[in-house]
């Protein structure tokens, strides 16, 4: 009886490997970031799979890998794209300027931490697989053991600790698929002083020529010499001009004094 029930653990327990190895298969996640000094970020991220592994499970590729994806925690949000060539099937995440507190999400984690960054990428089997193990717990542990990791981070200042590879001020790690796997990817880098009001003005701007501020500046100075000519043309016409002199009439002249006839005396 005994030796009947272990074969039948171990039956359910191959099948359920055999799932997830379905399921997974070499799925990758590869992600390039560069930590710019007004703190944001950019780089890329790429999730993918095999499409033969894919199409074991759904002769539509994309539907298969939707189904997949739902083992991965939540990605940091960007611009999402669909990634494919002839072996993978998956999705690219651009990142532009991304400040840092729009960046942080339940599988990567980059902060800054007064003057310094702090990037940390969880490998915990509990935050991966959630979909697999429905069947069975031990299949999270399974899923995260066939992923595989390729991630690149550089800093704009010196990197400080790490478990990865040290580049000058980039850190790598590379985690392949079917071998054990560190607790989480860590590392620690100095930051550059608080970013300035024209650093974050160039932020916002992207980076290039603030046309904007500009022309908004060249309006409101536009506004300012309008009012003024107004404010003066008004004080003009209340003074008014002053009235022209009215030149005095002269006064009639006396009557003569009669004059006495000049006749012969009586």
């Amino acid at each position: 009886m005994n030796t009947r029930l272990r074969r039948s653990r171990a039956f359910r327990l191959a099948v359920c490997l055999a799932l997830v190895a379905t399921l997974s298969g070499c799925m990758q996640l590869n992600l390039g970031l560069t930590v710019n000094t007004d703190d944001t970020v950019s780089g890329q991220l790429l999730l993918t799979a095999q499409k033969s592994v894919l199409k074991q499970r759904n002769p539509d590729v994309a539907a298969a890998f939707a189904e997949l994806r739902q083992n991965i925690p939540t990605l940091p949000a960007g611009t999402e794209s669909r990634y494919e060539d002839a072996t993978y099937y998956g999705i690219q995440i651009a990142y532009r300027k991304t400040p840092l507190s729009q960046f942080t999400s339940e599988s990567v984690n980059l902060v800054r931490d007064g003057d310094l960054y702090r990037f940390s990428l969880p490998l915990d089997p509990k935050k991966y697989g959630g979909k697999v193990a429905e069947q069975d717990p031990r299949n999270q542990q399974a899923f995260m053991t066939l992923m595989s990791f390729e991630i690149s981070v550089t800093f704009p200042g010196r990197v400080l600790d790490t478990n990865g590879a040290i580049n000058g001020r980039s850190v790598s790690w590379k985690v392949v698929a079917n071998q054990p796997k560190p607790a989480e990817l860590r590392a620690v880098a100095e930051a550059p002083p608080a970013p300035t009001t024209s650093a974050a003005v160039a932020a916002v701007t992207g980076g290039s020529f603030p046309w904007l501020l500009v022309i908004g500046g060249v309006v409101v100075l536009l506004l300012l010499v309008a009012v003024a000519v107004v404010v003066l043309l008004r004080r003009r016409s209340r003074g008014g001009a002053a009235p022209a002199p009215v030149a005095a009439t002269p006064a009639p002249a006396a009557p003569a004094a009669p004059t006495p006839p000049t006749g012969p005396p009586a």
